[in-house]
């Protein structure tokens, strides 16, 4: 079983500055899709609601197919240990495999939309409100990055078990040897080798972020609301 494993973990690329976890990291906070809404009609303001949500639909869209991954990896840690664990590992294989394309799949189109929001900064002349649509920007664009890390490395996971011949693995009862039962549990364990939940907060934590932001941005630029009258002298 930690010869399987270790295959696997050999293809799984570094995370790159994700944080260390453990087995015991809480699942990303449930993330609730908030789309920016204007009232004021300008290129400013335009850009702001047609590129901000045209990243952050698609991105929480994502975060659902992070959840369905999240048992999926629970389910693979736990597969050996059954007697029909070959069919176990081939509707796993099934599951991965759709799940990571249609991450890779969205992500080209989500790296479009924040570009397209960084560059819509220039069209305000305000300092101010060009600031926060490119903060907005960075923020979005921190969140894809752990997207696009995650993504990759579920499709490095995919190809493995596209390849891997489940009827090759004979799992002792219990699904690990004596041996392999002395090795940390963390080194067992899919969803710690792909960072999946440090990677899943620091999604969810940029995300607000970027909402926040956003938000701030229409309520203070593209309200509409009419300026307090001038005391008169």
């Amino acid at each position: 079983m930690l010869t399987i494993l270790g295959l696997l973990f050999a293809l799984i690329p570094s995370a790159g500055s994700a944080a260390p976890t453990t087995s015991s990291s809480p699942s990303a906070t449930p993330h609730e899709l908030k789309t920016i809404v204007t009232v004021k009609s300008s290129p400013y303001c335009n850009a702001l609601v047609d590129h901000f949500n045209g990243a952050l639909v698609p991105m929480v869209a994502n975060d659902r197919v992070f959840d369905s991954v999240d048992t999926q990896l629970v389910d693979m840690n736990e597969m050996f240990n059954y007697p029909d664990f070959v069919n176990r590992f081939v509707d796993l294989r099934i599951k991965v495999v759709k799940e990571s394309e249609t991450l890779e799949r969205s992500l080209p189109a989500i790296r479009s939309e924040i570009d397209a929001l960084h560059q819509a900064s220039s069209l305000s002349s305000d300092p101010q409100a060009a600031k926060e649509m490119t903060d907005a920007a960075s923020q979005l664009q921190e969140a894809y990055r752990h997207q696009f890390q995650l993504s990759t490395d579920l499709g490095s996971l995919a190809r493995f078990m596209m390849s891997y011949n489940p009827m090759r693995a004979h799992p002792p009862l219990g699904g690990w040897t004596p041996y392999e039962n002395t090795v940390p549990a963390d080194e067992k364990n899919m969803k710690v080798v792909l960072h999946f939940d440090q990677q899943r907060l620091s999604i969810d934590s940029s995300e607000n972020k970027a909402v926040d932001i956003a938000t701030t941005a229409a309520e203070a630029h593209c309200s509409g609301a009419s300026p307090s009258p001038s005391p008169k002298p």
